[in-house]
């Protein structure tokens, strides 16, 4: 186990809940984008980062923490391991590989979104229910993604840190789709983290 396992990192609470399914498609469609920042998307979308996903049989999509912390060094994991899969050819790409800014907030889900419709796989790596990234998790509860989510959920070696870590009212109708079944797998660190993704196809 990594000493950075061990220390569970505190998450990044930010007072964000996980919006329910129509309150996020309902938000996509209200967003009232400038001509400027609809070629901003076109521009993004079209772009060295979307050439780089064609011809690909296996298209990853890989959400869940970002910043500068031991969650998102352990999504970096799950996409390095993807993205170097070569049977069938396949590629990982995230968010954050398109260049969106933290200034270009409005744009984040319309480009969410696209990416979903593009992958053929979206992994979500969830190690909690707090900070900016739960508004993802919102979109992928949606049915039309469903059916492509694999989620990798970490598991807590005591049930007062697991309760803490995933305590969401707003997510409580939800989670039991993405979190149960032959899809969602748990790990406790990093080595079992590696061992998972074998499991996704």
């Amino acid at each position: 186990m990594d000493a950075d396992d061990e220390r569970f990192d505190a998450p990044e609470t930010d007072g964000s809940a996980i919006p329910a399914e129509d309150e996020l498609i309902a938000e996509l469609e209200t967003v009232s984008l400038s001509p400027s920042e609809h070629q901003r998307i076109k521009d993004l979308l079209n772009g060295e980062q979307m050439d780089r996903i064609k011809g690909h049989d296996r298209r990853y999509l890989v959400v869940g923490a970002g910043g500068e912390t031991g969650a998102a060094t352990r999504r970096e994991i799950v996409y390095d391991l993807l993205d170097t899969r070569t049977d069938p050819p396949s590629v990982a790409m995230q968010l954050e590989d398109f260049g969106l800014t933290p200034a270009e907030i409005r744009l984040w889900t319309r480009v969410f979104d696209i990416l979903c419709g593009r992958a053929t796989h979206v992994v979500g790596v969830i190690e909690d229910f707090d900070g900016g990234y739960v508004w993802e998790l919102g979109l992928l509860f949606a049915p039309s993604y469903r059916s492509k989510v694999w989620v990798l959920k970490r598991r807590y070696p005591d049930e007062a840190t697991e309760r803490e870590r995933y305590a969401n009212g707003m997510a409580a109708s939800h989670v039991e789709v993405l979190l149960t079944g032959d899809r969602s797998h748990e790990w406790v660190d990093t080595d079992e983290l590696r061992s998972v993704v074998d499991e996704i196809p």
